[in-house]
């Protein structure tokens, strides 16, 4: 026996043991435990088998009583909820006839099912029934009793039903039999009748097919050799005295369609022809799949049929291909899943045009010239018997011999727009009609017409007065939105006294400049201002302003920053700084810019006033551009101020005092100071660089750009190798430029002095020298032995002399001295 552990540990003393096999023999055995160990076992005599235990099942559930008759009944019921760990072998049937006090056992063996037919019942006596189940471990209680139920035969109406199979219909191929299997019930058990499209089968009608009546409780109608016209509706009709039923099934019987009918021509033509039927009037009780269209040479007898097309699903086709006044037939064959049929044969058909092509449009007249484009219209010439489809118009330049067609496809209406044309060339354009007849001639071509575009007077410019004075009114406009087609060359000013109808112009040439003063007026009178413009084709509508009163205004000074600026400026270096800003007031301001605890750099900055406009422009921004820019506007009725703050957001100043320390063979320690100027934005990271000192170029940064600190462990140095390195610091601008190189650094382990040697042994001596042995010192302090110096004493000296020859050094731990 092999013990598994189930339980270790636990303060108890019970246990469930779970996951064991059934019907497998098991052993157990239990051992207490405290903080000295554990102590003897205690074991099972006897082994568990592990099984469920065993008893009578539960009384069965469900017990239902069905088709009573004078002699029987049937019994269904459920098996029990529980079988009492034991599987159930059988049932035991227990009836009781009303006035009866015993129970008596309808089955002398156990009944392995779930129903049971009774029998032998008296006729009009009342039962009642119960169900006992029984297993390994004895019976169980009895099930619920049943209601009485009376042994009489049933009075029911005749019901039947077809087969499963001919619930959706049945559909066969022609000489195949036609089974019709129906189920039938009744009491008394009815009379049937089988009907075809609601006409009586009599076998005699039918020849070899025949009714087959079959046990009672079915009835099977079979048609041995069955042809197209026995599909139709079968009904089966059954009737006792208590009523009528019937039940019906499609019987569809396949064969190959019939021939399509009323095969006709439509739009024939000299190459092609179209062809039309109808589907057959019969298609074999299957869907039509396809047709088949075959033509044939009728003029040579000795010429078989052509297939046109095998895969046509409508009953159209256009068939192309034909050759011009020859006479052809066509037929056509009609398939479903069975087959093809018996086709229909055309009329004899020849191939030629009913019709010609159209006659020339008329000469095109070209309008709406301008230098990339014509408007070309024509009339609708005649058709010759088929419908105009389209148009085809060509262009040739005045001085060309070739046509170029305009259009990649037919136009279908009596005019085209030509654009792409050449700015001053003179085309010509001709138009040919086309219909199913193909295209016709040509029409005579188009008076020529230069590709320029037309110039009209332009439209009004757009006035407004800018200012006035005492003795006269600045007037501004914007240019005509419409120039008429050409350049504008000039403008003319008038003015209207208010309450004077004539104008006057004020301009005696026109002018070119959008602005013009307008003097010889009088102080507090109203006036009207027009502005005409001019181009080659002469002078346009005026433009007009409201009238305006000629005073001296006075405004105090007003300053609005423009919204994208009021919020403040955060730019990058080496942007532009652009700060601008509208100013009012009347008299006309005066503008200072200044910038708050500085000084503005003359050299750099530009400020433009135009009109109301006043912009503060830096380009090439530098970190010092920063600060609060405020720009104050000033006349007679006062001052007024606005402010913006500007943030020039750089790279990173130098990392400073690089300093080298802990230096190794493949490491070394990194420390610095933190750059003065962090570019306006917190430093990010830094970046480590390191190079050969015997090279020029760095080597790939040490680290990724996830140093946050200022100190750095350097890795992975090569031994022996003297290197220099570099910091830069990174903001949101990008990385500042590098620190200066550090001093110079060898990847080496420091290096101590060696520890003592063993103490020398006097291996071999003579009169006058002596051998000496020693062991190397356990420490090399870092770097490997050199050599050794031997000194000695001379015995009552106090003075040790040194034995080697001058610098030489013993290379090995042994020497020899000699001249003792």
């Amino acid at each position: 026996r092999t013990y598994i552990p189930v339980m270790s540990g636990e303060n108890k003393l019970s246990w469930q043991v779970k996951d064991l096999i059934p019907n497998c023999e098991y052993y157990f055995r239990v051992k207490a435990v405290n903080k000295i160990g554990g102590g003897d076992y205690i074991e099972l005599r006897n082994p568990i088998i592990a099984e469920d235990p065993k008893q009578p099942p539960d009384p069965p559930v469900d017990l239902e009583v069905h088709n009573p008759t004078s002699k029987s009944v049937t019994l269904t019921w459920k098996p029990p909820l529980f079988d009492g760990g034991s599987k159930i072998m059988g049932y035991i049937i227990e009836k009781l006839a009303k006035g009866k006090e015993r129970w008596e056992r309808c089955n002398d063996y156990l009944v392995p099912l779930l129903t049971y037919p009774v029998k032998g019942l008296e006729e009009g006596k009342e039962y009642q029934f119960r169900v006992r189940a029984e297993n390994a471990a004895g019976i169980s209680e009895p099930s619920r009793i049943t209601p009485f139920v009376k042994a009489v035969d049933p009075i029911e109406a005749p019901k039947v039903f077809l087969a499963a199979n001919l619930q959706s219909g049945l559909e066969v191929k022609r000489g195949d039999e036609i089974i019709l299997e129906a189920h039938i019930s009744g009491s008394p058990y009815p009379s049937i009748t089988w009907l075809r499209n609601d006409e009586i089968v009599r076998p005699e009608d039918i020849k070899k097919r025949i009714t087959t009546p079959k046990k009672k409780g079915e009835s099977v109608l079979s048609i041995r050799d069955s042809i197209r016209a026995d599909h139709g509706t079968f009904t089966i009709k059954v009737e006792n005295d208590h009523g009528v039923a019937k039940a019906s099934c499609e019987v569809n019987v396949l064969d190959i369609p019939g021939p399509p009918v009323n095969f006709v021509f439509e739009d024939i033509r000299k190459n092609s022809v179209i062809c039309k039927w109808e589907p057959p009037l019969d298609d074999g009780g299957s869907e039509i799949l396809n047709y088949v269209l075959e033509k044939k040479d009728n003029t040579k007898a000795e010429m078989g049929w052509v297939t046109v097309s095998s895969t046509l699903r409508h009953c159209k086709f256009h068939v192309t291909k034909l050759i011009e006044e020859k006479e052809y037939l066509f037929r056509v064959f009609a398939e479903n899943k069975v087959g093809a049929g018996p086709p229909c044969v055309s009329k004899p058909m020849t191939a030629k045009d009913p019709f010609s092509p159209p006659d020339a449009p008329n000469k095109p007249d070209v309008e709406d010239v301008t230098s990339n484009s014509m408007l070309v219209k024509w009339n609708e010439p005649k058709d010759n018997g088929s419908p105009i489809i389209g148009y085809w118009i060509e262009k040739r330049e005045i001085n060309s011999t070739h046509w170029a067609r305009v259009n990649r496809n037919l136009v279908n209406a009596l005019e085209v727009k030509v654009e792409g044309l050449l700015e001053g060339l003179t085309y010509i354009f001709r138009v040919c009609a086309e219909n199913a007849a193909g295209p016709g001639k040509f029409s005579p071509p188009s008076d020529p017409k230069t590709a320029q575009d037309p110039i009209m007077p332009p439209g009004p410019p757009i006035p407004r007065v800018a200012d006035t004075s005492a003795t006269s009114i600045e007037l501004e406009w914007e240019p005509p939105v419409y120039n008429g087609g050409g350049d504008i060359t000039g403008y003319h000013v008038y003015k209207q006294l208010m309450g004077v109808k004539e104008w006057s112009r004020c301009t005696e040439k026109p002018i070119k400049v959008r602005q013009y003063t307008v003097t010889e007026v009088r102080e507090g009178a109203d006036y009207k201002l027009r502005v005409t413009a001019l181009n080659a084709a002469g002078e346009g509508p005026p433009g007009e302003t409201a009238p305006t009163t000629v005073a001296e205004p006075k405004e105090p000074p007003t300053v609005e920053l423009d919204v994208s600026v009021k919020a403040g400026i955060q730019i990058m270096a080496g942007q532009t700084i652009k700060i601008p800003a509208i100013v009012t007031g009347r008299p006309t301001p005066t503008i200072a810019w200044t910038v708050e605890d500085g000084e503005l750099d003359k050299d750099r900055v530009v400020i433009e006033n135009v009109g109301t406009k006043s912009e503060l422009t830096i380009k090439n921004a530098l970190r010092k551009d920063h600060g609060r820019y405020v720009i104050t506007a000033t006349n007679s009725s006062g001052s007024k101020s606005a402010g913006t703050r500007v943030e020039v957001f750089d790279r990173p100043s130098p990392p400073r005092n690089l300093t080298v320390s802990d230096i190794k063979a493949e490491s070394c320690y990194l420390t610095w100071d933190a750059p003065l100027d962090n570019g306006g934005s917190e430093i990010t990271h830094y970046i480590i660089e390191k190079r050969d000192a015997s090279k020029k170029k760095s080597e790939a940064p040490v680290t990724k750009p996830s140093v946050k600190g200022l100190q750095h462990n350097v890795l992975r140095l090569i031994e022996g190798v003297e290197y220099q390195f570099r910091v830069m610091a990174e903001n949101l601008a990008g990385i500042g430029p590098p620190s200066e190189p550090s001093d110079p650094a060898l990847a080496a382990d420091p290096i101590f002095v060696p520890g003592p040697p063993s103490c020398p042994e006097v291996k071999d001596k003579t009169k006058s020298s002596v051998a000496l042995a020693w062991k190397p010192p356990q420490k090399d302090g870092g770097s490997p032995i050199k050599g050794y110096i031997v000194e000695m004493q001379d015995e009552g000296s106090t003075e040790w002399k040194k034995v080697n020859e001058g610098d030489k050094l013993f290379p090995t731990c042994e020497c020899v001295i000699p001249n003792l």
